[in-house]
Order: structure tokens, then sequence, then C-alpha cells
């Protein structure tokens, strides 16, 4: 694969060679809403403020950018604020509708396969609930073949990972 898609260019991380930028953690103080719509609200976001910052700083010329979230209360929630942001903003608007080769997607783990970007965003959800519980419930992870979707999902990013996540 690295020869024949990659040119033989495709560094894997962690790497000597490179630095170590290819997956970046951002901790959010989030609640997980268990009993109620089951999101991240906090999560949601700070994943549309790093979106609405990437291209209104213009890095969406030549990077693009994809989201993935473990949920899809989670996805619904992330392109509502978004979809909140672009009527707010029409120059943010304008830049995501100008990024034509590969546009900025919002996915669930359920559905992402086939597509990449250079950038991915992780949305975990899942996090403590509003008494302080975890509760070991990651929706398809831990649903037979899990482990899959997941290296589906890690491998849709060309460049870049950045995880936002409560836990």
């Amino acid at each position: 694969s690295n020869s024949r898609y990659y040119g033989s260019q495709l560094i894997t991380f962690p790497s000597p060679v490179t630095p170590d930028n290819g997956v970046t953690y951002h901790q959010v103080t989030g609640v997980y809403e268990r009993s109620g719509a089951r999101t991240n609200r906090q999560e949601a976001e700070a994943v549309v403020s790093f979106i609405r910052n990437h291209f209104l700083e213009g890095a969406a010329k030549t990077r693009s950018i994809g989201v993935v979230t473990f949920s899809q209360a989670q996805q619904k929630l992330i392109e509502d604020l978004l979809d909140a942001a672009r009527r707010q903003d029409l120059t943010l608007d304008r830049r995501i509708t100008e990024q034509h080769n590969e546009p900025l997607f919002v996915k669930n783990l359920e559905n992402v396969q086939g597509d990449e970007r250079d950038i991915i965003l992780f949305s975990i959800g899942y996090g403590p609930d509003e008494t302080g519980r975890v509760f070991m419930n990651f929706g398809p992870l831990n649903r037979e073949g899990g482990h899959r979707r997941l290296n589906v999902a890690i491998t849709r990013a060309k460049d870049q990972i950045h995880i936002f996540a409560t836990l």
C-alpha cells in the first residue's frame, strides 16, 4: 500500500523521522447526557470551534477535514451546531461550501468507510454523566467487530487525527 498508493511516502507514527504531531488529544470538560440526549454538548462545541478556526484561518485551502463520532446522536448534534455556526457566519459557510475536492463531512463509526481526509476529528462523546459516573458502553465499539470499525475510522486520516474527549 505504501508504495502503490502513497508513493513510498507514508510514515506511520510514532516515527523517529517526523515530529510527533500525528495525533493530538483535546481534553474537554464535558458531560455525557446518558439519560437524555445521549450526547456530549461541550465536546461537540469544541469540534465545531476547531472546524470554524480551520476554515476561517485558511487551512482549508490546503487541508481537508472530516469528523467521525462514536454515535449517531453525537453526529447529529455536531451537524446541528455546525449548521447554526454556518448560518451565523456567512464567511464560514462560503469557505466550507467552496471546498470542492474533499468536502467536509460529519459521520459516525457505522458509515465512515471509504472517506479519507487530511485531518480527521474524533468526537468520542462518551464520558462521565451528570453524576460523574462513567459507564463502559461505547456504542458500536462494544458490538461484535467494534475493533474493526475503530480501525477503519482511524485509517481515514491521511495526515492528522485530533481526538476530542471528556474521558
